[in-house]
């Protein structure tokens, strides 16, 4: 018998998905039991990926596991971390209230801030349930969002939390590309979805006709590509023609014409549509996001009430589905099938109106501003300041917007407008934070093709080489700067800006900005931008200028002199404020004070730096003043401070998309897992840098030898081996200082490598540099210890060995001091002698957490029939008050002030992740276990007339011994 289809089934069943339904539910077991989980299902539109979402979601929430769904619209990308706040307020009960929100939204120029109150109420929620995060069509979320999951998962990684991340192919450079390329190099799994196959599509063609599919049928489903979301559609369309007949149980299809295309199939059930419901899918098109029938009405200009009866016509016909008070399309396809058959004059129309409904509405100014972009016309003047000022809104927590804005400024102004070089500026700076160098430098090709005077071709000249140095592109921002300073009629101003530049350049490219061994040309191009910024009354040029002059000197061994210039830049800065901060002086005055060892007041100017950053809204500084910190805490022997630090810095930088800042973090923590004996971690470190540095990042060329050289010496299987590759290094010493500037104690390390290795050429040139820094700094202690280790080292001379120590028990450096130690126990013969260096040694790196010094040091006493257990961590787990460490210690005062662990966090520019730590090992060491018996001890210890160190009142930091 035949018949014709009547209505058809409910839901589909998810077919074909199985494999990775298993995978999905195994994750949401294995949170449950305890460990975290971070899983990205790709796949192109329509092919499933939100349907097993909410297949995976439903399980979950059988399982007694809480879900906070959230999915993102194309205009979730104006909107900082909407994605994720909205995911966070959908739990039963959400993992975020509304004053969480609000305070979220006031820590929005500081992400790490955002990240640790994240972090924390999720840690909290999920101490008394498991959680799962879905968060669909990432590709359309927004940069913060991307940022902070980036830094949350890792974050999060002993929370009973699963984060499940779906989306379409992500575009390049995108942020959360980035994110989810870096997730998945530290262990999600990724899952692509394919198209269905035969069997699932013909299971899923059945279900959907209530018949098995004859031969017709299933050549036309094929047609569909596996996709499952196009397959129902192109069925849908043949039911509603009534083309489908069934016969014995088999479904036929009638002979006729082939099936429109998708689009085809939209455009002609929208024509369909009375002229109001027409206008209302329309304006949710150029809306593109979730949207409320009094904006779709301001947008077109049709009444409430005729758009109230529209919204139920579009519904039943399948167009739009609601979501609370709000409406959505019903698949994204849709939406982006009616929004390509607007006319183009009728796109430009709507998206203006949509541009003055939601400014009226106090949407942001970006989502606005994007909107009034689209229907704009070249040199509307009220337009250009929108977008500008939209611009400069949203630039620190979302480039990628702003560049897009920026970008569309630029096209709509005129060639001659005087404010177009400085617009070109910002648009290839904030591309370059994005990340998207590739169009900053089609953008910046073409605007130095047309810059019509000496002015203008000079400000475009400056902002793409700033941009290409944001990008670690050392050699082109030198060839451009000079090009541009060999022009004549470039204003002073101009010239000021170049030559900083310029400075600046020189210092952070190392060996890779040329020949430039005492920083003679980095110095010189220094004081020219402050003799023509000066002149310019220009005080952010002079700022500049000093602090790259105060870099230049730090890299050739004058400690003193830094300093000078760098306090002189921050007098400057302070006085005049504005622009000047921007050059974060005291950032390079604390790394003067630092390499000056007066480490409290080197973290008090850091401190002081993030807190300008943050005021600023400048984050690209606050992973660069936490590196400098990271370096400090190496400095002071405080390698497991210095590790989470770096750590930090690293994350941050990934996110941010700070090729320069990530490189320099990846060196300085396979210093720190060498020191810890964690050699498999330092290489994979020193492989990402190499990989970097081989795809145009060229910075700190000279740091990275000598930690290959460092790796190379710890991993030797024989003395030669650790020198054999390390030609870089010693050829260019002992004119290049700039590492034994930082770490004096290197200059020891490097002769003590040369002679194990029988390479007395190259031992004497390491000893070199470090007299040659001895004599630029006679005051710096650790450089005249360091000269007296190298030319002992050099004679062997036991007694000049053992003055070499007492010299470094007078420099704050104790690592440095533990090789003296060891290098002097090695050449004594008495044996009480010995045994007393090699305890102290032990003792020293046992305290540092300096696992590999310790464990040499360990071996040796055995030898002298002394055992020694091994430090249990690098937090000097010992007992007592005198093992408490000074950042330890500010974290008591505090905590027995009353202050929670959060707002300690916030005091200290610490994460909450550091805070719980540093308690955890104070409550080890004092044997307690709760904040109330902390208060009592603390209280008796005071009074007992003990007092917590010189160090430990706030605003003090690390240690100088």
């Amino acid at each position: 018998m035949f018949g014709t289809l009547g209505p058809g089934p409910g839901p589909a069943p998810l077919v074909g998905r199985q494999d990775a339904l298993k995978v999905l539910s195994a994750a949401v077991c294995a949170a449950t039991a305890g460990a975290a989980q971070c899983l990205v299902v790709t796949g192109e539109a329509g092919i499933g990926k939100s349907r097993l979402l909410a297949e995976t979601a439903r399980g979950a929430a059988a399982q007694g596991m809480a879900v906070a769904e959230g999915r993102a619209t194309e205009l979730d990308r104006l909107s900082p971390l909407v994605t994720l706040v909205t995911a966070l307020g959908n739990g039963t009960p959400p993992v975020l209230d509304e004053p969480d929100r609000v305070e979220l939204a006031a820590r929005s120029a500081v992400p790490y801030r955002q990240t640790s109150l994240l972090t924390e109420r999720i840690a909290a929620y999920t101490r008394s349930r498991p959680l799962l995060i879905v968060l669909d069509d990432v590709q359309w979320a927004d940069e913060a969002t991307a940022l902070l999951v980036r830094s949350l998962v890792p974050a999060l990684r002993d929370a009973r939390v699963v984060w499940l991340l779906a989306g379409r192919p992500l575009p390049e450079a995108s942020a959360m590309r980035v994110a989810v390329e870096g997730l998945v190099e530290s262990g999600a799994r990724s899952l692509a979805l394919g198209p269905l196959s035969d069997e699932a599509v013909e299971e899923l063609t059945a279900h959907t006709l209530g018949a098995r599919p004859g031969g017709g049928v299933r050549a036309l489903a094929a047609g569909a590509a596996g996709n499952p979301f196009l397959l129902q559609e192109l069925l849908r369309a043949l039911r509603e023609q009534g083309r489908v007949l069934v016969e014995d149980g088999v479904a036929r299809v009638t002979p006729g014409a082939l099936p429109e295309d998708f689009r085809a199939q939209v455009a002609r059930r929208w024509r369909h549509l009375s002229p109001a419901a027409r206008q209302l899918t329309e304006a949710g098109a150029v809306l593109a996001r979730p949207f409320a029938i009094h904006e779709a009405a301001g947008v077109t200009g049709v009444p409430v009430r005729e758009m109230t009866a529209a919204t139920e016509e579009a519904i039943a016909q399948g167009h739009l589905v609601a979501e609370g008070p709000l409406l959505r399309f019903r698949h994204d396809l849709i939406r982006e099938a009616v929004y390509d058959n607007l006319a183009t004059p009728v796109k430009h129309a709507l998206h203006r109106e949509a541009g003055s409904v939601l400014a009226a509405e106090g949407r942001p100014a970006a989502e606005s501003a994007t909107h009034v972009a689209w229907g704009a016309r070249r040199g509307d003047a009220q337009v250009l300041r929108v977008l500008r000022d939209a611009a400069d809104s949203i630039v620190g927590v979302a480039p990628g917007v702003a560049a897009d804005l920026l970008m569309r400024l630029v096209e709509l102004g005129d060639p001659g407008d005087p404010d177009r070089p400085d617009n070109v500026c910002r648009a290839l700076s904030a591309l370059s934070f994005s990340g998207r160098m590739d169009e900053a430098m089609e953008m910046a090709e073409v605007e130095l093709a047309a810059a019509s005077n000496p002015t203008a071709l000079a400000t475009v000249r400056h902002g793409v080489a700033a941009a290409l140095k944001f990008a670690g592109r050392t050699p082109e921002v030198l060839t451009l700067v000079d090009l541009a300073l060999a022009d004549r009629g470039v204003p002073v101003l101009n010239q000021a800006q170049l030559w900083s530049l310029r400075a600046h350049t020189l210092v952070d490219g190392g060996l890779s900005a040329g020949e430039d061994p005492g920083c003679e040309a980095a110095d010189a191009a220094g004081a020219e931008a402050v003799r023509l910024g000066g002149a310019a009354e220009e005080p952010a040029a002079v700022t500049s200028g000093l602090t790259a002059r105060s870099r230049a000197a730090l890299a050739a061994g004058r400690v003193e002199e830094a300093v000078v210039l760098a306090e002189r830049a921050t007098g400057i800065a302070e006085q005049s404020g504005g622009e000047a901060r921007w050059h974060a002086p005291r950032r390079w005055l604390g790394e003067a004070l630092a390499v000056s060892e007066r480490f409290a007041e080197a973290e008090a100017a850091f401190d002081l730096g993030q807190r300008e950053a943050e005021r600023l809204g400048v984050p690209w500084a606050v992973p660069r003043l936490r590196g400098h910190r990271a370096r400090l805490w190496l400095a002071a022997g405080r390698i497991t401070e210095a590790t989470a630090e770096a750590e930090a810095t690293l994350n941050s930088a990934v996110s941010l998309g700070t090729p320069p800042t990530a490189q320099a973090s990846r060196t300085l923590l396979a210093r720190l897992a060498i020191l810890r004996d964690d050699l498999s971690s330092a290489r994979s470190l020193l492989a990402a840098a190499h990989r970097l540095a081989d795809s145009g990042v060229r910075v700190a060329d000279d740091e990275l030898l000598l930690a290959d050289v460092l790796l190379r010496e710890a991993q030797a299987r024989s003395d030669r081996d650790a020198a054999d590759r390390g030609d870089g290094l010693w050829a260019i010493l002992p004119e290049w200082i700039r590492p034994l500037c930082y770490e004096p104690g290197l200059g020891p390390e490097l002769v003590r490598i040369a002679l194990r290795a029988g390479l007395p050429e190259q031992a004497e040139r390491a000893a070199a540099a470090s007299r040659l820094l001895a004599v630029r700094s006679p005051r710096l202690a650790s450089a005249q210890a360091a000269a007296l280790h190298v030319d002992a080292l050099l004679s062997g001379s036991p007694e000049e060995l053992r003055r070499t120590v007492g010299l470094w028990r007078s420099a704050p450096r104790p690592l440095a001091l533990a090789r003296a130690l060891e290098d002097a126990a090695k050449v004594t013969a008495d044996r009480d002698e010995a045994l007393a260096l090699w305890e102290e040694a032990f003792t020293v790196y046992g305290t540092a957490g300096a696992v590999r010094g310790a464990a040499r040091a360990r071996q040796e006493l055995r030898a002298l029939g002394v055992r020694r257990r091994m430090p249990r961590s690098a937090d000097r787990q010992a007992e007592g008050w005198g093992s408490i460490t000074p950042s330890e210690m500010r974290v008591v005062r505090l905590v027995t002030d009353g202050l929670t662990n959060r707002q300690v966090a916030n005091r200290l520019f610490l994460s909450r992740h550091t805070v719980d730590a540093h308690l955890r090992n104070v409550f080890a060491k004092l044997g307690v276990s709760s904040r109330v018996e902390l208060a009592r001890l603390m209280a008796v210890h005071l009074a007992e007339g003990d007092t917590p160190g010189p160090d430990v009142a706030e605003g003090a930091a690390v240690r100088g011994s």
